[in-house]
Formats: C-alpha cells, sequence, structure tokens
C-alpha cells in the first residue's frame, strides 16, 4: 500500500499544514499518508471508502481522515476536492489549539449518518476564495508575514468549518433544502425500497427534478445508485465484520442471498465468499510479515 510522505507535500520543514486543489478526483488505489487530511468537497461526489467503510459525499460535504486511516475514492462523478495536510509534529507559528477545531470537525463529520448542513455556495465560494489566498501567499521568502497571512486565512477556513459542522440541516432556499434533505435520506436508506412519491412530497421537490439531480449528482439513475450503495455496503460489511452472507444480504436490502451474489459477482468480478477468502488471505500475509 502507497504512504504518502510529509517530505513530498509540505513546502518546507516550518510548514505546519499544506494545501492542495485536485479537480475531477479519479478511483485510486487504496493508501494512507505521514499527515493528518481535511477534505472538503468543492464539486461532484463519489464514494468515499475509509477503512473498508463506504460514505457517499458530495458538494459541500468535509471531513478528516487522520494519519493512521487508509481510504480511497470510487464511483466518482466530477468529484473535486480540496486537501488541506495538516503536520502531526509541528507547530504553527501563530495558531495555538488549533487541534481543539480540527477535533470538533472529526467528531461532528465522522460518520455521514449524522444529518448535517454541508457548506452553502456561499460558504464553498469563501473556502476557494481563501483558498486563492493561501496559495497566492507562496514565494521563495517564508518569513513571518507570510506564516502570519497564511494561517490566519487558514484559521478563519477552520472556524467556518467547524461553525458548520456543528448546526443542524439549514440551507439558503427551500430548493437547495429539499436536495440536501434528500441526499441525507438516500444515504440513511440505501437498503429500503423507496417511495419515490413520499419523497418527492416531503421534500418538496418534484419527482422528474428529483430523479433528474439524482443522476446529475452521481453519475447514476436513482435505481442504479441505490445498488451501487447496496454493494459498497455490502463489502464493507464482508471486509470488516463476521456476519453471515444471508445476514449481510437482510442489512443490505437484498431479498436474498442468491440475489446478492448475483449482483456482487457481476459488479465486483468475485462472490462475497472470495472476497472474504482475499480479507482472509490478506491478514495471514500481514500476520506472517
Amino acid at each position: 500500500m502507497k504512504i504518502l510522505k510529509v517530505s513530498d507535500f509540505f513546502l518546507s520543514e516550518e510548514h505546519a499544514f499544506s494545501l492542495f486543489d485536485m479537480n475531477r478526483q479519479s478511483m485510486e488505489d487504496v493508501h494512507g499518508h505521514e499527515f493528518d487530511e481535511l477534505v472538503i468537497v468543492r464539486n461532484g461526489s463519489g464514494f468515499h471508502i475509509i477503512n473498508d467503510q463506504a460514505e457517499f459525499i458530495h458538494k459541500g460535504d468535509f471531513f478528516i481522515v487522520s494519519a493512521h486511516d487508509v481510504h480511497c475514492y470510487e464511483s466518482t462523478n466530477k468529484l473535486s476536492i480540496t486537501n488541506i495536510l495538516l503536520h502531526k509534529e509541528r507547530s504553527f507559528h501563530f495558531i495555538n489549539n488549533i487541534g481543539e477545531l480540527t477535533a470538533g470537525i472529526k467528531e461532528y463529520t465522522a460518520s455521514m449518518k449524522k444529518r448535517r448542513a454541508g457548506l452553502t455556495d456561499e460558504e464553498l465560494a469563501q473556502v476557494i476564495e481563501l483558498t486563492d489566498k493561501i496559495t497566492r501567499q507562496c514565494d521563495a521568502r517564508y518569513d513571518k508575514a507570510y506564516f502570519a497571512m497564511a494561517e490566519s486565512y487558514l484559521l478563519s477556513m477552520m472556524v467556518m468549518l467547524y461553525q458548520c459542522s456543528t448546526r443542524r440541516e439549514c440551507r439558503a432556499t427551500p430548493t437547495d433544502s429539499g436536495k440536501r434533505h434528500l441526499l441525507n435520506y438516500l444515504r440513511e436508506n440505501y437498503t429500503c425500497n423507496i417511495n419515490w412519491d413520499y419523497l418527492c412530497e416531503e421534500s418538496g421537490v418534484a419527482k422528474r427534478t428529483m430523479f433528474r439531480f439524482i443522476k446529475e449528482i452521481t453519475g447514476y439513475t436513482p435505481e442504479k445508485f441505490q445498488q451501487r450503495y447496496r454493494l459498497l455496503k455490502t463489502q464493507e460489511l464482508l471486509r470488516t465484520s463476521d456476519l453471515t452472507i444471508g445476514k449481510i444480504a437482510t442489512l443490505c436490502g437484498f431479498s436474498t442471498p442468491s440475489r446478492l451474489t448475483e449482483a456482487y459477482k457481476k459488479q465486483f468480478d468475485r462472490t462475497p465468499t472470495q472476497e472474504r477468502m482475499r480479507v482472509s488471505n490478506s491478514v495471514i500475509a500481514t500476520q506472517g510479515n
């Protein structure tokens, strides 16, 4: 497994943080890194697989990946992210106790199952503006003025993220609020047979608009998106639990184990049983080393 090194991503030995914009983030192999990483989704969507747990992410979401975590992105759709890299052992020049902000953000965003607002378009615009201000500070002289300005912009961004992470669902317009509610509902109810008429009424979004929105955000029709979500959650349980395949089928919304096996093999070119064997062999190999 690839481990991203501090030496490849921080501008100097004086930097306690670094910042990167990744446009159209594609699927990549599982990897880890020597630093903490705060991820802000600026646009698009995809599935974030962290420590074998699958979560659907989309525009406005943000979360922290710790140095001991391993993760990757799958089934991405125009996914663009901002990565703020935080060195675990270096102190900031002018910011004290920033760890309290990052700990709070991690606590409130650790599980996508918790309903939360996500960044509004206006807040995302502020993130982009602050990101640009930080990157424009980069020059050959990393003096006190440089770090004072760069860290002040970072602190403004971190405070905004912390405030957003602690508030409840709240969007600028009823339409935006309905769409956020819809995506949160899909996260929570991917195993269910969804009553789309009821969901449209509850969200205040017309069915045609809803289906078009889901396809635009995820790259899938609602049915295919739900199937993909179920299969990734199946993969998660196969890798992280000792539950029987029959129990996993029930938990992930498949009517029978055979339906699960058929869909899983079609998606991943291996059966659930073979997936379990791959995990077991990997654990044995790791213990052997």
